[in-house]
């Protein structure tokens, strides 16, 4: 998979050493890379996403999948909540925007001021999760273009939030497999290498991937049994966050080496 092989590429430019695939599909149960022998690795690696599942899926059947095209006059942007469903969008949203169009509303962001005036419409548009229609082109093709709420706020540089998140991450119960993959490996030593998708994790936690790594964190990782390192990085970061050999580094995420 597109991760494991970005992480196998870091992996080998940081450590210097040839990192192997280990999982080959011959059996279940198999972690991903390792360096060293087989029958004695030094050095297990299991590839894990932090996503946001609900997002993930309402972007790969919406959004992902382009525009629809509709039966109204000009062309449009939606904006929609990761809860939407998208089979109802495509149900109901096309006599809603004629309506839009027919009362020359071409830019409406579902909020208070909205409820205030046109309930009606408000209840119309937010029972379909819709935040903001915005009509760009008059006339136009009758093209919608589906989009998705982003998260933010001020960007957290310190990186104070990391060390806890990563422990938690690590215990939830959706990463048991995991943990017992690396328990079963024989290695000496055990890192999980974590690729951070939008919203898969708390924004000063995402933030800090993204926009920050101006310093280390100031706490230490408090992994579980048997994991020894974490390696941890942004789909969109240039830089990731490792913990080894007992203390937080940075290293290139991108780059000669490891592709763009």
């Amino acid at each position: 998979m597109a991760g494991e092989r970005w992480a196998r590429r870091i992996l080998e430019k940081e450590l210097r050493r040839n990192v192997e695939v280990n999982d080959d599909g011959s059996s279940p149960g198999m972690y991903d890379l390792r360096i060293g022998p087989v029958d004695a690795p030094e050095l297990a690696v299991e590839c894990v996403g932090a996503v946001d599942p609900i997002r993930t899926e309402t972007w790969n059947v919406g959004p992902a999948r382009g525009p629809l095209k509709l039966a109204v006059t000009g062309d449009w942007t939606i904006e929609l909540t990761p809860s939407a469903r998208i089979d109802a969008i495509k149900q109901r949203v096309e006599p809603l925007l004629r309506e839009l169009e027919e009362r020359r509303l071409y830019d409406v962001p579902v909020e208070y001021e909205l409820k205030r005036y046109d309930p009606a419409l408000f209840n119309q548009l937010e029972s379909l999760n819709i935040t903001h229609a915005s009509c760009y082109r008059l006339p136009g093709t009758g093209k919608v273009h589906l989009g998705m709420t982003g998260i933010g706020g001020a960007v957290h540089s310190t990186g104070n939030a990391v060390s806890e998140w990563v422990g938690e991450f690590l215990r939830d119960s959706a990463r048991r497999d995991v943990l017992s993959k690396l328990e079963r490996s024989g290695a000496v030593d055990r890192h999980v290498f974590v690729l951070v998708n939008f919203a898969g994790a708390p924004w000063a936690v995402e933030s800090y991937l993204t926009l920050g790594l101006e310093q280390l964190p100031p706490e230490a990782p408090h992994l579980p049994t048997p994991v020894t390192g974490v390696w941890i990085v942004s789909a969109f970061g240039q830089k990731g966050l490792r913990w080894y050999r007992g203390a937080w580094q940075l290293f290139e995420a991108c780059g000669d080496g490891i592709g763009d």
